[in-house]
């Protein structure tokens, strides 16, 4: 294998990096023009291709070490390399281009952000702000944010347009605490219609079912005892009324019992 020419590489003037000259592993290196790496041969690096230049038809290698069937040969190619250090010597520059690297790192640690926590449930309101709240809320916390252009005498052109929209809102608030109230009447109005239905259909319903699966024997009156005709009628008893059941009358004579 000949040398392509070029004036042969010091590994003195190459980055420690660039080499790998560790015992026991094949001596490899970073070819300067293809930046890949290759092997070194009697000092030489191996011929190779440029990557990215094969054409399309090009055959698979066959077996190790198979040259490439095309592509343009890479200028690096037998390229010369002159070893005027040691290995001891490329290992310590190695080492101080690791803690170089090392120390260019920040030892601070940056953190993301922690997020803040959701309030607890007891915190939340149950009912929704209102629009002149709210208003008020945002020209408060413009006035605080915006102190170089916002003074006790002079506000600025948008606090002057938060100002007015709380302003029409505060007057026209009245009349849709009106007709908010006017809704949540007609939506309570018809939850509690809708609740007296769902009410009479489970007793309809509860009311079939018992007649479909109850034993006519079963409800039978015994003997025409008054006590058992009432336990036996199914009726609802609204509150208050006078009960239906009527029993014998309390003994107004007196009663002797001879000894």
């Amino acid at each position: 294998m000949r040398h392509n020419g070029r004036a042969p590489l010091l590994a003195s003037a190459m980055r420690p990096e660039h080499l790998n000259l560790r015992e026991g592993e094949p001596r490899t290196i970073t070819c300067p023009d293809c930046s890949s790496w290759r092997r070194l041969e009697r000092s030489m690096i191996t011929p190779h291709r440029l990557p990215g230049t094969a054409p399309a038809g090009d055959r698979p290698r066959r077996y190790f070490g198979d040259k490439p069937s095309g592509g343009q040969r890479c200028p690096g190619s037998a390229q010369r390399v002159t070893f005027d250090i040691s290995v001891e010597e490329w290992s310590e520059r190695l080492l101080a281009a690791d803690s170089t690297a090392m120390g260019r790192r920040s030892a601070q640690q940056h953190s993301k952000p922690i997020p803040a926590p959701a309030p607890a449930v007891a915190q939340m309101s149950s009912t929704p702000l209102r629009a002149v709240d709210a208003a008020l809320a945002a020209y408060r916390a413009h006035r605080t944010a915006c102190r170089t252009r916002c003074t006790d005498k002079h506000a600025c052109p948008e606090a002057w347009r938060l100002a007015t929209r709380y302003e029409r809102l505060l007057r026209t608030q009245p009349r849709r605490d009106e007709v908010r109230r006017e809704l949540d009447e007609v939506q309570q109005r018809m939850c509690r219609r809708a609740a007296g239905a769902a009410a009479r259909t489970r007793v309809n319903e509860w009311q079939r079912h018992g007649e479909a699966t109850t034993d006519a024997s079963a409800t039978a009156k015994r003997s025409g005892a008054s006590v058992e005709e009432l336990n036996n009628t199914n009726r609802r008893h609204p509150a208050g009324v006078v009960s239906a059941f009527r029993g014998p009358d309390v003994p107004l004579e007196h009663l002797r019992v001879d000894a």
